[in-house]
């Protein structure tokens, strides 16, 4: 199976993903979050993945090794060519969605084993929505905020509501996720709006609309649950400026 590069947009460190190992096992290794590696390289299905798959890890630049002067390259030996000095680092972490609506074509036409990779750019909306005129979003649900962000070591908040609770988009957007395929977060939906935010909405009960669908500000997407790693109905509720996770709180509506 050929190796799938990673994409060249985003603020991160490459892996190649070894035997035996999962987007869990890889995000636990370097200290990340399964969903962050999920949007930073735009998987459709997370559980996937192949040996030999290169993939970013959104916030480890540290990791990256310094490209080789040019006059060295030309007398590099076969084991130096994985280096990555011909592939540029990003420098804005927004990018990592933009890919999800115009992708690269492909140098040349894919091999049939490279078509559950690249799934996640085959069903696009004609056309972006555009934003509602609101200067903030709304609130998804409406209850207690019973886990704020710093508890949440900085992804989002968990808002106490009872099982079966409407969930409503915070803003208009296009769905961009759904499925179960987040370690802990249990039945997600994320949603790209027009002002470059994500929005995630995780535990749910239900889900009621279908990746590629264009939502708008206050449609019904899915029913509160407790799937997931929780152990009583919640919505966890993020907001993320391309990969990087916000506090939602002070973005919401009063």
């Amino acid at each position: 199976m050929p190796v799938q590069a990673a994409p060249a947009n985003t603020n991160g460190y490459t892996h190649t993903i070894a035997n035996g190992e999962s987007l869990y096992t890889i995000a636990r290794k370097y200290d990340v979050t399964t969903q962050a590696i999920v949007l930073a390289n735009n998987l459709g299905s997370p559980d996937k993945i192949f040996v030999g798959q290169k993939i970013v890890i959104p916030g480890r630049s540290d990791l990256i090794r310094t490209p080789q002067p040019a006059t060295q390259v030309a007398s590099a030996t076969p084991q130096a060519m994985p280096t990555p000095a011909a592939k540029p680092v990003a420098t804005d972490a927004g990018n990592a969605l933009t890919a999800s609506v115009a992708p690269t074509a492909p140098a040349a036409p894919p091999k049939a084993e490279q078509a559950a990779p690249v799934q996640q750019a085959s069903v696009q909306p004609a056309a972006e929505p555009a934003m509602s005129g609101s200067d903030k979003f709304r609130w998804p649900v409406s209850g207690r905020v019973i886990t704020d962000f710093t508890a949440s070591r900085g992804t989002g908040i968990n808002i106490d509501v009872p099982e079966g609770s409407s969930v409503k988009a915070a803003e208009n957007g296009t769905v961009i996720y759904v499925g179960s395929g987040v370690e802990g977060y249990g039945n997600l939906i994320l949603i790209r709006h027009p002002n470059g935010y994500v929005s995630a909405y995780a535990h749910l009960k239900s889900m009621s609309v279908a990746k590629g669908a264009v939502v708008s500000r206050g449609d019904s997407i899915g029913a509160v649950g407790q799937t997931g790693s929780v152990t009583k109905p919640q919505l966890h509720f993020e907001l993320r400026k391309g990969a990087t996770p916000v506090d939602p709180v002070p973005m919401l509506a009063s």
